[in-house]
């Protein structure tokens, strides 16, 4: 296996052909095998149009019709939705021990104690799909997030302090015994990113830990083969840093093939190739400051020219996120609980009960999306029917459409 970053997309759709140009000959033989690789919409995600689909398992498909979605915004002293997503850098500790302790409550009373319990009774009652499933995967946008969260629930919850953990980065310079035993001192709790797939073996009933390194080569199973969690809880969205300069890399690698298939692309009006280059140069530059000026999710706006939807694209992104999380869920075919914890998830819901839109929550712009690959591709049929299925009857979540939403915006 190698790993090289932003490679592009170009190399990789034509890494076939490696060596064809030059002397002709065939070049490696090349498999992509991920649902997630087809969301039309999503620059980080989206490849291409597939040459077939492996469908899944019934029992899957069964598995998420029986799963509960939930939004399960929690409130903070004052009575006020907690919401993490979109507040100041500086704020954030806080407002994660905010939201920790509300999940807690008094002494383990609040929505994590009863989760557990719930789990714990499904495990009694229905055994094939549940049992030794009472185990609850918080996931947040960093390690640091994810440490946080656990110290604040071990301060909270002081029965349950030693079935807390929280992911970290995996220590490679950890060489010797002595070094094992310090970090574990140092840090209570902890689990190596190397060590998920044991997670059930430590006695844990909760792991937080960072949505971004859920990956699919994940298989985090009890004792029984099945799913090891059985609830999860995003606790914040996934909203990529506007700074990031390996994501602009990332969406820039993409957009360019989409200007390449469009003959009608503002950059190919220029004189010759070298008017063409300099064209796409600068308005490869002018894209990667316009990513950079990205602030909150109300304020993404469609740039026709530049053929840019950051709003559609960020929807699509972030269903695959939750795709890929809630796949690690499923395992064995088994049902599952999730909540979506941020208010930011359905803000006017959350303050107001007044019905969100997609154009006010990033959750109800997945739904929506989710409801039109289904209808309109026959791809995204196969592969997102039953989760959008789910999405639109999602509990304590009240969105519609605003006529507005129907345009590309």
């Amino acid at each position: 296996m190698f790993a090289y970053t932003n490679i592009g997309r170009y190399y990789v759709l034509n890494f076939h052909r490696l060596l064809t140009d030059l002397d002709g000959q065939h070049g490696p033989n090349v498999l992509a095998l991920s649902g997630t690789s087809y969301l039309r919409d999503s620059t980080q995600f989206h490849v291409g149009n597939p040459q077939g689909i492996l469908m899944p398992e019934p029992s899957a498909t069964e598995a998420i019709a029986q799963s509960c979605f939930k939004f399960l915004p929690q409130l903070n002293c004052k009575g006020e939705p907690i919401r993490i997503s979109g507040t100041p850098e500086r704020q954030k500790m806080g407002m994660f021990k905010e939201m920790a302790q509300a999940l807690v409550g008094n002494n383990g009373s609040g929505d994590l104690g009863q989760e557990l319990e719930e789990l714990k009774q499904l495990g009694e009652s229905a055994p094939d799909f549940w049992q030794d499933r009472e185990r609850i995967l918080l996931l947040v946008n960093s390690y640091d997030q994810a440490r946080w969260v656990a110290d604040e629930i071990r301060q909270c919850w002081w029965g349950m302090r030693e079935q807390v953990y929280h992911l970290q980065r995996d220590r490679t310079e950890i060489i010797t015994d002595d070094d094992i035993d310090y970090q574990s001192r140092m840090e209570v709790g902890a689990l190596n990113r190397a060590d998920i797939e044991t997670f059930a073996r430590t006695g844990g009933k909760i792991l937080a830990a960072p949505i971004s390194a859920m990956g699919r080569g994940f298989n985090i199973l009890n004792a029984n083969g099945k799913a090891a969690f059985g609830a999860v809880y995003f606790l914040t969205l996934p909203y990529p840093h506007p700074h990031d300069t390996q994501a602009i890399a990332q969406e820039i690698n993409r957009r360019a093939l989409d200007w390449i298939e469009d003959a009608n692309f503002i950059a190919w009006e220029g004189e010759g190739i070298l008017g063409r280059a300099e064209a796409v140069r600068r308005l490869a530059a002018r894209y990667w400051r316009s990513v950079e000026h990205r602030s909150y999710y109300k304020t993404l706006r469609p740039n026709e020219e530049l053929r840019a939807f950051p709003r559609q694209d960020l929807a699509a992104t972030t269903a695959g996120v939750i795709v890929q999380a809630v796949g690690r869920l499923l395992r064995g075919g088994v049902p599952f609980h999730a909540y979506f914890v941020d208010a930011a998830w359905g803000p006017n819901y959350a303050k107001e009960q007044q019905p969100d839109t997609p154009r006010t929550s990033l959750l109800a712009a997945i739904i929506d999306l989710l409801c039109d690959y289904v209808d309109e591709d026959v791809i995204s049929k196969a592969l997102y029917q039953s989760i959008a299925d789910a999405l639109v009857d999602i509990d304590g979540f009240n969105w519609e459409i605003d006529p507005r939403d129907r345009e590309r915006v």
